[in-house]
């Protein structure tokens, strides 16, 4: 039997869609890997961020994806109102071309108005549909129901996805399937919550031979799965859990020599020498970290030039010079807010000064800084927003992003600004972090004229540091 995995467009939607502005769906070709492996099922990627239909073109002479994005919200909307538009017909016409069993989509709380039109095209060519990702996993009932599809993995999706494929092939009961949701009858079963993989050195180096690697700027390798941090806007506990689990350096260098192999063979790739980490905090384990940068020295690895986010707080000047050593060239920094009061309230536990040491130490080592900053919290003030901008002025990192608070599903900042229940809530298109308030009625102030003059502010700022 043969499955197809399937990242749907989002950011195209706006227009973000030059091979720079894109990176591979590696959570994708992971699933794909482990359960070509295990299963020997074969397994497609589609990714529908990757697909070029006339109207989808980026806009002239901005090159700003934070930008695009805000100004192309309308255009997000039309798409989405228009059930036949060539891109969705493209999508479908892709996934059926591959002769699926089944299909699986993955999706985040902002592109479900998106899954939800695809699983209406999918279910009428009489597919069944699997979700995963970061929205089904906290409302696996709801997202069936508000999409229609037929399941979903809740959670580490790898194990789930081999054992439903057995099962699914061989038409056996889901009831004993962990981290699954299934239909049975007319209700909805979710079945208890599996166990993680203990070892993710376990997992096989994903198979990028998948997609159309050529379509793509530069490389992106996961280290690590989970964040040991209890920030009260973010969703990532919701899928690895409260522990961290890391690869080791062995694990992580075998795959980066391999990737050097393929960048020496292939000059076709755009940016093959870059890659990007997406681990959720790099530096999370300082002696790990250390350990892998010595190795990517020792090895000739930084051939490569680095990028990936970090921590104010776990960087010290022996960190930072090593990863100078070992070509990081860029990180990023969710320094989110410069009011204590706002830090304290979403339990980020950084200070202003911590922020600014390591953004010192940075520019000291001659590595860039991308610093992301939020507005729209709980109890936030314009006084507020005004020390975040007083801290990127003092700081001086040398890009700053500048996001609209996004309170996602099974997190607190859900919890106290979102009174709807998930169950009546539509267009979720709103979930995202450049510019559709959902909850201004909580603040003192409109978000979106805030979050319009922040967003200047920023880019005002970020033309002084070219």
């Amino acid at each position: 039997m043969k499955a197809v995995l399937v990242r749907p467009p989002f950011y195209a939607l706006f227009g973000v869609t030059t091979p720079k502005m894109k990176t591979y769906p590696l959570n994708l070709l992971y699933l794909a890997t482990y359960a070509k492996n295990r299963s020997q099922h074969d397994i497609a990627v589609i990714d529908g961020e990757n697909i070029s239909v006339p109207g989808l073109e980026p806009p002239q002479g901005e090159t700003d994806p934070e930008i695009i994005m805000n100004n192309g919200i309308p255009r997000m909307i039309e798409l989405l109102e228009s059930a036949d538009h060539a891109l969705w017909l493209e999508i479908e016409k892709r996934i059926l071309a591959e002769n699926p069993g089944l299909v699986g989509i993955t999706c985040n709380s902002g592109n479900m108005d998106t899954v939800k039109l695809l699983v209406h095209r999918l279910k009428k060519a009489g597919l069944p549909v699997v979700l995963g990702g970061s929205h089904p996993t906290v409302l696996p009932e709801q997202s069936m129901q508000y999409t229609s599809a037929d399941m979903v993995i809740m959670g580490e999706g790898e194990e789930t996805l081999v054992e439903l494929l057995h099962k699914f092939e061989k038409s056996e009961s889901y009831k004993d399937v962990p981290s699954l949701a299934w239909r049975y009858d007319t209700s909805i079963t979710v079945n208890p919550r599996g166990k993680l993989i203990e070892s993710i050195d376990s997992l096989p180096i994903p198979d990028r031979s998948l997609i159309p690697r050529e379509d793509y700027f530069g490389e992106v390798i996961m280290t690590g799965r989970g964040c040991p941090f209890n920030c009260g806007y973010c969703a990532s506990r919701n899928i690895w859990g409260k522990s961290v689990r890391l690869r080791s350096t062995d694990s992580i260098v075998q795959e980066l020599h391999m990737l050097a192999r393929s960048a020496e063979s292939r000059p076709d790739y755009p940016g093959r020498w870059v890659v990007k980490v997406v681990d959720d905090t790099f530096t999370v384990n300082r002696k790990r970290t250390i350990a892998l940068l010595e190795r990517i020295i020792a090895e000739n690895l930084n051939r490569f030039e680095f990028t990936g986010g970090v921590r104010a707080d776990t960087l010290d000047e022996t960190l930072v010079e090593k990863m100078h050593q070992a070509n990081f060239k860029r990180v990023t920094l969710g320094v989110e807010s410069g009011s204590p009061k706002i830090l304290k309230s979403i339990r980020k536990g950084e200070t202003n000064d911590q922020v600014k040491r390591a953004l010192s130490l940075l520019r000291g080592a001659g590595i860039r800084s991308h610093a992301f900053f939020m507005i729209g919290f709980p109890d936030e003030g314009p006084e507020d927003v005004e020390l975040s901008k007083k801290l990127i002025e003092d700081a001086k990192p040398d890009h700053v992003e500048v996001n609209m608070v996004t309170p996602y599903p099974g997190t607190e900042l859900f919890e106290k600004l979102i009174d709807a229940d998930p169950m009546s809530i539509d267009r979720w298109y709103r979930w995202f972090h450049q510019g559709l308030a959902t909850h201004s009625h909580k603040l003192n102030y409109d978000l979106d004229t805030a979050y319009a003059d922040f967003l200047k502010f920023a880019g005002d700022y970020n033309k002084t540091r070219l």
